[in-house]
């Protein structure tokens, strides 16, 4: 975005656009974050109760982890 497209942007909305990308790409992070909470306390409960093997908590761990980091990399893009 070009310098009188901002212009134009923040006359219209009365927001600042870099301060709005910044504060959506917190709240995607956040809604991210929460989501990858969860599913690791899942993770964790059904190897609690036997419905899963130490590989197979392991392996859903790493795949949730490596999902998280290539969500937070299309967020900050």
């Amino acid at each position: 975005m070009n310098s009188s497209m901002a212009a134009a942007f923040e006359a219209g909305s009365g927001v600042d656009p870099s301060l709005l990308k910044v504060t959506i790409q917190l709240l995607a992070t956040g809604v991210v974050l929460i989501v990858f909470a969860w599913v690791m306390v899942q993770i964790f409960a059904a190897y609690q109760s036997n419905r899963a093997t130490v590989s197979e908590a392991v392996t859903s761990s790493l795949k949730a982890t490596v999902i998280l980091c290539l969500l937070v990399t299309v967020v900050f893009w």
